[in-house]
């Protein structure tokens, strides 16, 4: 049987964002069906669109999402019908030597569907990071769907598909923020607000948001930041140091990812000191430092990709801690919005109008 939906197209580079009918076949060997509840307006979406990740077009937009299994393939044991469940773009293989030496989160070979979602004519669909979630239902490999608690907000814990979990998993998993610690945060979009809240969860003391936006550093305040640095007012750097005994932060995280917010994220941190860049750079960019001051300042320079998470490991216990109160995600939430407003929620999201706009199906 093959499921004839609604979902969100983009057909080529920069054109806009269409509702088409997409035919989306039953669950083969390793695959499940999910009936889309929620999908979050990422901005790895809008870089889809405009042509910044690949060329596959076109595309089926959207991967930060939360529903139900519908049905599943053979030889899947992990999910079943009804299982409430966040999608995630790393379905560890279990073989890799990652994975053999521990460390699934940093799996090379994550696993996606087989079969294609195709358009009436035929035509064969690239999902967003293998996911494809601006859709009634999608096609993903089992080992994409976490199970999570079922009362849990459907718009608020499917965030963590992506962007809050890269922000929360900065600091959390790459840089092991610990109580009593300085954070330091440059860059207050959606990811460095979540690497925020994700210092603030884990027992830091001083939280230091950088920004040159007056409302994203105002925001930062709700979501957990203890001071706020204008950079575009002086050296940020200076500003940090002051604010930390004249030392420099224990972990600086880099949610921008530019050469120049990277120096100061070197230069902000203490000696030892932990810097991790989660904003991703362009294919261009270079970076130039003193090798001698790399040598002599010590410490950790990391990058952390989809927030070093494992998604069966962080995804049920950041819902739980959701559901507890101790971890803000309905924060993230701007606004709800219906599956046809995706192209307006792209121009909101590109002016940093919104933090997320969340489509409900």
């Amino acid at each position: 049987m093959v499921h004839a939906v609604k979902g969100v197209v983009v057909r080529s580079k920069g054109a806009p964002a269409t509702l088409e009918t997409i035919l989306v076949p039953e669950p083969g060997p390793g695959e499940a069906l999910v009936d889309i509840l929620t999908s979050g307006v990422c901005h790895t979406d809008l870089h889809y669109k405009l042509g910044g990740i690949s060329d596959d077009f076109p595309f089926l937009l959207g991967h930060e999402a939360t529903g139900v299994v519908s049905a599943v393939g053979p030889d899947v044991t992990d999910v079943a019908p009804g299982d409430r469940v966040v999608l995630n773009w790393r379905a560890v293989c279990g073989n890799c030597r990652a994975c053999n030496r521990g460390q699934a989160q940093y799996c090379f070979n994550t696993h996606n569907a087989t079969q294609k979602m195709t358009l009436e004519d035929g035509t064969e669909l690239s999902p967003a990071l293998g996911i494809g979630a601006f859709i009634e239902k999608t096609l993903v490999a089992a080992g994409q769907c976490t199970k999570v608690d079922p009362d849990a907000d459907a718009a608020a814990v499917g965030l963590l598909g992506c962007g809050v979990m890269a922000g929360l998993g900065a600091a959390l998993n790459t840089g092991g923020v610990k109580r009593g610690d300085s954070v330091a945060v440059i860059g207050c979009g959606g990811v460095g607000v979540a690497a925020i809240a994700g210092a603030a969860l884990a027992g830091a003391t001083t939280i230091i948001a950088v920004d040159i936006d007056a409302k994203k550093l105002e925001r930062a305040k709700d979501l957990g930041a203890t001071h706020t640095v204008d950079s575009s007012a002086g050296d940020p750097v200076e500003e940090i140091r002051a604010l930390t005994g004249g030392f420099g932060a224990d972990v600086v995280i880099d949610a921008v990812g530019r050469p120049e917010t990277y120096k100061q994220a070197f230069y902000a941190r203490d000696l030892a000191g932990t810097v991790v860049l989660v904003g991703v750079p362009t294919p261009e960019m270079t970076l130039e430092l003193p090798l001698l001051d790399v040598f002599g300042r010590g410490g950790s320079l990391k990058s952390s990709w989809y927030g070093d998470c494992l998604p069966s490991r962080d995804f049920p216990m950041l819902v739980d801690l959701y559901k507890q109160g101790k971890l803000d995600l309905d924060a993230f939430v701007t606004e709800r919005i219906t599956i046809d407003q995706v192209e307006e929620a792209f121009d909101k999201m590109h002016h940093g109008a919104v933090l997320r706009s969340v489509v409900e199906l």
